[in-house]
């Protein structure tokens, strides 16, 4: 439609000037496939206006619009090929710009959390606890609060507990402090297992003692006790852990007494402790 206004003769040889050097015309209009190879279209959408079409290699289709109302053949075929020219460079400077490298991979939320067991991270519990002695006075039920650092699953805690026994019968205060350590084993992004042991020493007291290691008067002595460490967790949200756990052991030094009707004892033995924290941990640096 548009040969009419524009001979394209005329276009041909005014589209060879304005080409840049190393570019060459086809020698008919349909030219031969290849790379970096330019199809010029021209066609006339309107009677006031002519449509540039041109596409590079198989790239998209770029169109340019110029308007010929009033113009001779001739000035019109120059605008054409001028136009067409600066499209045809603008594409082969497009197609030869260097392409952006892809944008690295985000780390899913599964490689993430698996990632993060690994990071340092400084973890502070608390909750109630109770254990049974073999020895002495049978039961025992307080508190606890820990302080952790984790490093490559290997959580190394200082850890303070104040128990006492039930109203009624012997009574006894037993105030410890010790140092545990445990590795944990994940289930899965919201469970994991502990295992490790714990050693602690104590300062027990007495006060319906009439003596204590043998000293009449003496309502206060200390003990130790050594055992390993079982634990279930599960997550409540983001670093907020609700835990559960089994701490059996032995009380190394016994402490001996004696009542005030006379009967002696000692708090001695086996020691089957059960523990529930909550627990909070703070990561050194998250994985991005």
């Amino acid at each position: 439609g548009a040969a009419e206004e524009v001979p394209s003769v005329r276009l041909r040889r005014l589209l060879e000037i304005e080409l840049p050097d190393g570019a060459t015309l086809a020698a008919e209009p349909v030219g031969p496939l290849g790379d970096r190879v330019a199809s010029v279209w021209v066609d006339r959408p309107t009677a006031a206006r002519l449509e540039i079409q041109v596409r590079l290699d198989g790239r998209a289709v770029v169109r340019r619009q110029i308007a010929v109302s009033g113009l001779t053949s001739d000035v019109a075929a120059r605008l054409v090929a001028i136009a067409a020219s600066e499209m045809i460079v603008a594409e082969v400077r497009r197609a030869r710009a260097p392409r952006r490298p892809p944008a690295p991979r985000r780390p899913t939320a599964d490689e993430i959390e698996l990632a993060s067991r690994d990071l340092d991270a400084l973890s502070v519990s608390a909750g109630p606890y109770a254990a049974v002695v073999s020895g002495g006075p049978r039961a025992l039920a307080g508190a606890g609060i820990a302080l952790g650092l984790r490093r490559l699953r290997l959580t190394e805690s200082l850890f303070a507990r104040l128990l006492t026994t039930p109203s009624g019968g012997d009574t006894m205060r037993w105030l410890e402090g010790g140092l545990s350590g445990d590795y944990r084993f994940w289930l899965t992004a919201s469970w994991r297992l502990s295992v490790g042991a714990a050693a602690s020493v104590a300062s027990v007291r007495l006060p319906a003692a009439s003596s204590v290691d043998g000293i009449p008067g003496e309502r206060d002595t200390w003990s130790a006790r050594a055992g390993v460490g079982l634990g279930v967790e599960t997550r409540l949200s983001g670093p907020l852990w609700l835990g559960l756990t089994l701490d059996p052991g032995v009380v190394l030094r016994p402490a001996r007494y004696q009542d005030a009707r006379g009967a002696t004892g000692a708090v001695e033995g086996a020691w089957l402790g059960v523990g529930l924290s909550l627990a909070t941990e703070r990561r050194s640096s998250p994985p991005r």
